[in-house]
């Protein structure tokens, strides 16, 4: 996917706003999907975020961007692995666009769903479901320099 040149600069300002030179080799490369791909993993708690800003573009009139916005809900439903109601919310999404005008969107929209399907039938191990909510409390956690805890600590000791 090579997206339109008002699309790549849109993705280059983010790229720069967030600081990252490795989207804007991405978008520079109009490697866009990897550019998704980056994003999502960077911060895998926030996937079902994207996905709701996502969800509107699927009735989009524009055939291109309701396909990319089911091909951006795929990527990011395989990083929902074990939230069963975030993926039971795309895949009912989905099944309504597999009946699509477009035969290419239904196509994608159904070929999304069963990869989607088959996540959600996949055993989730209690080891997997610790280690995922280990992840995501480690990214949320406060950091001690902004809750002032460690100026308290210094101004004690002193």
């Amino acid at each position: 996917m090579t997206g339109t040149p008002a699309s790549r600069e849109t993705l280059l300002g983010v790229a720069e706003f967030l600081k990252r030179r490795d989207l804007e080799r991405l978008v520079k490369r109009q490697n866009l999907w990897k550019f998704s791909e980056c994003l999502l993993a960077e911060d895998r708690s926030r996937a079902a975020e994207h996905l709701r800003r996502a969800m509107p573009y699927l009735e989009s009139p524009q055939e291109s961007l309701r396909e990319a916005a089911i091909r951006f809900m795929g990527m990011a439903g395989r990083r929902l692995r074990g939230q069963q109601q975030e993926l039971q919310l795309i895949c009912t999404a989905l099944e309504l666009l597999t009946e699509d005008i477009s035969s290419a969107v239904s196509d994608v929209a159904l070929e999304t769903l069963y990869g989607l399907q088959a996540l959600q039938r996949e055993r989730y191990s209690l080891f997997q479901r610790l280690q995922d909510q280990l992840r995501r409390t480690w990214r949320t956690r406060p950091r001690l320099s902004r809750l002032g805890w460690l100026r308290c600590c210094s101004s004690a000791e002193s």
